[in-house]
């Protein structure tokens, strides 16, 4: 039997701390702040202050120029799913657990999850999960390649059903392991594709028998569903995340002058 008390540090925590270490690395290039504390802190006031992944603001500011200016966009697409109580602006948070939640509806699933493409390493990340063992959450945190339903859904914008994890070649014996440990012998993976057609990640739903009786009508929706997260998702990056990326270089560009007075 795995051991969770054995677990170190996840995956996807060794890609943050890269990201965000990068991040850092470019504010002080580019404001001429010295102590890398500073420039973290003006990550970090800025992630804390809109509710926002401290890997996904250090990924938007690496991807964007310097002293990115506010951002002219169309209003932000419908959701083919309803965020009532989530403002007009929705978190991307929120957007990926009421994804989740119409998905493990649809198809009364006890686990799921919602995995995304890293914007630095194009590996998938877990951004949301429901009923999930911790061990599954650590071993799954970042996928490479096409090693997962998920992954490989999401590698080929195609709908991947794996009836039996423990004979599917997608997965290998450590993989298999996991799986059973955490009670997942079937899955769904939907790929979450744009309208551009870039897949942006994948919707999975888990099942705790094998060959589940999954209905035709209900992958459809959620096949509409996942599409249009990543419309939204699309629209999100385009039109918030460049306005993000400039109050960091606003707080960092404070940091910087009052380094410099106080020299």
């Amino acid at each position: 039997m795995l051991n969770e008390s054995a677990l170190v540090v996840a995956p996807v925590n060794l890609i943050s701390h890269a990201t965000v270490r990068s991040a850092v690395s470019r504010l002080q290039d580019d404001h001429a702040i010295t102590d890398a504390d500073k420039a973290f802190r003006a990550l970090l006031k800025v992630a804390h202050r809109y509710d926002v992944k401290l890997r996904h603001l250090s990924a938007a500011l690496l991807n964007a120029n310097a002293g990115v200016g506010p951002v002219t966009c169309t209003p932000a697409p419908s959701l083919s799913f309803s965020l009532r109580g989530c403002g007009d602006v929705p978190k991307r948070s929120d957007v990926f657990t009421v994804l989740l939640t119409t998905a493990v509806d649809l198809f009364s699933a006890p686990l799921g999850a919602v995995q995304m493409r890293d914007a630095m390493r194009d590996g998938l990340c877990i951004e949301s999960h429901a009923g999930v063992a911790a061990l599954f959450r650590h071993h799954f945190s970042y996928v490479e390649g096409t090693g997962s339903a998920a992954a490989y859904a999401t590698a080929h914008s195609e709908v991947v059903r794996v009836d039996d994890v423990a004979v599917s070649r997608l997965y290998d014996f450590s993989d298999v392991e996991v799986l059973a440990e955490c009670g997942v012998q079937a899955e769904l993976a939907v790929p979450m594709c744009d309208e551009d057609g870039r897949s942006w990640g994948a919707v999975t739903v888990m099942f705790d028998s094998r060959r589940p009786r999954i209905d035709p009508f209900a992958v459809e929706m959620l096949h509409g569903h996942a599409d249009s997260c990543a419309q939204w998702l699309r629209w999100y990056d385009h039109a918030v995340m460049p306005k993000l990326v400039g109050a960091v270089h606003e707080v960092a560009a404070g940091q910087s002058n009052r380094a410099a007075v106080s020299a």
